[in-house]
């Protein structure tokens, strides 16, 4: 990999003169943050399959009698989220950086090329928020892990599986709860369907937290449309929008963006695991004046109980 500077070369010139110029004039690209594993309850594993199970016990009340008629078989059934290993290598020659505007981001001093500017600035403002961007907006929820090939790079939407490949496998194997609404989202309708959605939950969640994710669009729809119908309301707030009278919480999802689903879980069935809590910056290390930015990790997206997830799509 090369510090690609061709355009910059072309306007400013193939040298380098201090004009004052810094990192201050670098502007990065706008980048998402990471969102969605933030609304998971995190749960630290030290391995790549956690396995647990559900317990199902059925009806066990009846009329008094005074013979022992049993009744009621508790049930196990088993559940598991996979971790996959994630990773980030990016290889540059800091060098590159002669001979061009970008000049002052080299060191005059430091033979050590894993020491000079050019490298902390790329790991700091370049290559950890692109990490988040990748794993946000690629993988979180539309990922789908594929296995790699030998010798070649893969994708960030590879990496994992996300929640849209859960959600489909749980509409597929009826294990979750397929919400079909009477018909497809828009602007005109949101408020209205967003309420039929939720209405459809099972009467036992009335009392538990819950949240509904949504594309960020739909989100807007929903407040728009609520405005538009119901005017100025003193009891709404924008900034933690609830379906009325429920514990139902609604978040626009940035990974879900162009998506048309709508799913729901209780706040504690949504889980995150990773093998260690928080995330280590690269590792850098250097060999003939090309510096190497390495990082990798555990991570998966799963829920504790499929039968607890609402799904509703639409075309």
């Amino acid at each position: 990999m090369s510090i690609v500077k061709t355009d910059l070369v072309t306007q400013f010139g193939d040298y380098y003169i201090n004009e004052g110029q810094n990192e201050t004039r670098l502007l990065s690209a706008i980048r998402q943050p990471s969102v969605t594993a933030g609304y998971a309850k995190p749960i630290i594993y030290d391995g790549e399959l956690f396995r647990f199970s559900n317990i199902i016990l059925g009806e066990i009340v009846q009329a008094f009698q005074k013979a022992f008629t049993a009744k009621g078989d508790p049930e196990f059934k088993p559940n598991e989220i996979r971790l996959r290993n994630a990773k980030v290598d990016v290889a540059l020659y800091p060098d590159d950086v002669k001979g061009s505007w970008l000049g002052f981001l080299q060191s005059l001093s430091v033979q050590e090329r894993a020491k000079w500017p050019i490298v902390r600035y790329l790991i700091e403002k370049e290559v950890v928020p692109q990490m988040h961007d990748d794993m946000e907006m690629k993988a979180y929820f539309a990922g789908s892990y594929v296995a790699p090939t030998p010798g070649t790079a893969g994708t960030a939407a590879g990496a994992i599986d996300g929640v849209q490949k859960l959600l489909d496998a749980g509409i597929a194997n009826a294990s979750m709860q397929n919400v079909a609404l009477s018909a497809a989202v828009t602007a005109a309708n949101a408020f209205d369907l967003l309420e039929e959605f939720v209405d459809n939950f099972d009467d036992k969640l009335s009392s538990i937290k819950t949240r509904v994710y949504m594309d960020p669009k739909v989100l807007r729809w929903y407040h728009r449309d609520k405005r538009n119908t119901h005017g100025t309301d003193v009891n709404y707030d924008p900034n933690k929008p609830v379906i009325d009278f429920t514990n139902v919480e609604l978040v626009g999802l940035p990974s879900m963006a162009g998506k048309k689903y709508l799913w729901s879980s209780p706040v504690d069935n949504f889980l995150y695991l990773r093998r260690e809590n928080g995330m280590k910056k690269p590792k850098v290390e250097e060999s003939k004046r090309e510096v190497f930015l390495m990082l990798d990790w555990w991570e998966g997206l799963g829920f504790g109980h499929n039968e607890l997830v609402y799904v509703s799509t639409w075309v």
